[in-house]
């Protein structure tokens, strides 16, 4: 893999995308390099051959490897940590089974992926407690700003029990100054729970050195997993109550047991973390991805902004993720800056247009939240560029006409 360009050589060689397709929007759903889909297969023929065998002898194996080499590469001891399908599936756990008193609080930010929103929400309506949220406005100047925001609420609402915390925001793609966050949440004897989704493989992350409360991340998103493979890890003083959410076989037979066996299902994912590990360093790991995507990036972000006529939003450099950007679109009149117009330009980009990407509303804006990986180049942008502007046209060519006719 050393050997193999990163690029379109990358792509040509390691995926199998649909050719006629651009694809811009790793961020969402990832993408499972050919070498690990053949693992995939391998293991599930295995599994199909001989069940008996695979569920009652294999899976166990498989299990604890996979699990001591993600908490190798996480800095994680391997008794804090145990797979599950994805990260909404961890902030379940973590929300559904905290003993709760009545009146607790949990804070979030306006930024916070709305599947965690409509967690916390059930959470706070299930113990009869509240639920806040902070907010962060783009530009940022410093990212202090945020910390400062995070404490006003931690010191004006003294029930808050709970802070639900991105490491990268989703649809925005801001790295949170966590440490200084925890800080100022253990000095107020108040939980951290981490969002991880998106930083696992693209910022180097120590959990025992982090040491939030509770932290989920996926493997699926930058970490070339097949979709299914997540990792939660838990402080060791939480392992008492902190359970899955299908009650099994290994009820109260300790917290790796019980997360490890939830009734027969496919949890062959969780078994490629090695393979996919092995990817990751065999084509340069994380450094050498970086240096190349952060590059690709800049001048993607450049090319769009010349093209569609927009300046992309300040925030400091400490808080741009080295995958993903956010890039600001003009306005179109057939498509309102809320997440239903986004959800529709999506749509249309990516079935009248072929192009895979992701526009996000933020703020009474509409943004692309822009990925870049291994196998995208400079010429990916420029088709996203050209659809973007093919979109304007009508609308311009409509505001000449009317001009053109007021002056008549």
């Amino acid at each position: 893999m050393s050997g193999v360009e990163l690029g379109s050589s990358m792509k040509k060689e390691c995926f199998h995308f649909q050719e006629e397709y651009t694809f811009v929007n790793h961020g969402s759903f990832g993408a499972v390099p050919l070498v690990i889909q053949e693992e995939q297969k391998r293991l599930l023929e295995e599994s199909n051959k001989n069940p008996d065998i695979f569920f009652r002898k294999r899976e166990k194996i498989l299990y604890w490897e996979a699990r001591d080499i993600a908490a190798n590469f996480l800095g994680a001891k391997p008794e804090h940590l145990v797979f599950v399908t994805n990260t909404t599936t961890g902030v379940n756990c973590v929300l559904r089974t905290l003993p709760w008193k009545k009146g607790d609080g949990i804070l979030a930010t306006n930024l916070t992926f709305p599947a965690n929103v409509n967690a916390c929400h059930r959470a706070a309506e299930f113990s009869h407690g509240h639920f806040y949220q902070f907010e962060i406005r783009l530009p940022i100047r410093h990212e202090a700003e945020v910390v400062r925001n995070m404490t006003s609420y931690l010191d004006k609402f003294k029930n808050i029990r709970l802070v639900l915390l991105d490491h990268i925001s989703s649809p925005t793609a801001l790295v949170f100054p966590l440490k200084e966050m925890i800080a100022e949440c253990r000095k107020r004897n108040v939980l951290v729970l981490v969002d991880g989704a998106h930083a696992l493989g693209q910022i180097a992350v120590n959990l025992e050195d982090l040491r939030p409360d509770f932290y989920i991340g996926n493997f699926y998103k930058w970490l070339y997993t097949p979709r299914g493979c997540a990792v939660l890890w838990v402080a060791g003083e939480h392992q008492t109550w902190c359970t899955p959410l299908v009650t099994s076989v290994m009820y109260r037979e300790g917290f790796q047991l019980e997360f490890m066996m939830q009734g027969t299902r496919d949890n062959i994912p969780y078994y490629l973390v090695p393979a996919s590990l092995k990817f990751f360093k065999d084509i340069g790991g994380m450094e050498k991805i970086n240096r190349y995507t952060v590059d690709l990036l800049e001048r993607a972000c450049l090319l769009l902004e010349e093209r569609l006529g927009t300046t992309c939003v300040g925030i400091p450099d400490s808080m741009k993720a080295p995958r993903i950007r956010l890039v600001p679109l003009p306005q179109y009149e057939e498509y309102q800056a809320t997440t239903d117009g986004a959800k529709q330009l999506n749509l249309d980009i990516m079935e009248k247009h072929n192009v895979i990407c992701l526009v996000c509303a933020v703020q009474n804006h509409l943004y692309l939240r822009l990925s870049a990986n291994i196998y995208n180049e400079l010429s990916d942008y420029e088709r996203l560029a050209e659809v973007l502007c093919e979109l304007r046209r009508p609308q311009i060519t409509k505001k000449a006409i009317m001009l053109c006719k007021s002056k008549l």
